[in-house]
């Protein structure tokens, strides 16, 4: 009887302790998660930014967004023949969007009603999610920070540099 009450017991232990150890592979499976999807926002700017070299620096009327700072008034270009500068816009705005913290914008509404962004409810964006995109002149090296919350680990961040 001993023996079965302390075969239970060795039992039990073990089973916790899979348990323990199931629960912090999950925490840290949504926490890449996170890291992953806050890298793909990134490198979708750098993307927009290179897709619309405007100035003598390529991306320098990209800079200017900052953590905090709401996505800017923006058209539909996906619907109409826009500018170099109002396609700064657009990508700003719809990155701003796609972060997460703006998505209930009005602007951010409007390009999901428009179908340039996703329903929320699909894509709802990083959890607290904002950025900012800075250029230094003098290099032309592109800066570009995502910030979100993680559940697990506090308020994190990403930065990428690239010449543009």
């Amino acid at each position: 009887m001993i023996e079965l009450l302390v075969a239970v017991l060795v039992m039990g232990i073990g089973v916790l302790g899979i348990t323990g150890l199931q629960m912090v592979s999950l925490q840290n499976n949504r926490g890449a998660l996170l890291r992953s999807e806050a890298v793909m926002l990134a490198y979708d700017m750098m993307d927009r930014i290179r897709a619309n070299p405007t100035g003598l620096v390529p991306g320098l009327l990209y800079s200017g967004v900052g953590i905090g700072s709401g996505p800017p008034a923006a058209n539909d270009c996906n619907a109409n023949n826009c500018s170099s500068a109002q396609m700064i816009s657009f990508d700003q705005a719809v990155w701003k969007c796609a972060l997460g913290s703006y998505i209930e914008d009005g602007a951010c509404i409007a390009f999901q009603g428009s179908g340039v962004l996703p329903d929320p409810g699909d894509q709802p964006g990083l959890p607290n999610g904002d950025g900012s995109i800075s250029v230094n002149g003098g290099t032309g090296i592109v800066t570009i920070t995502v910030q979100w919350d993680d559940p697990n680990f506090g308020q994190r961040s990403i930065a990428i540099d690239s010449q543009t």
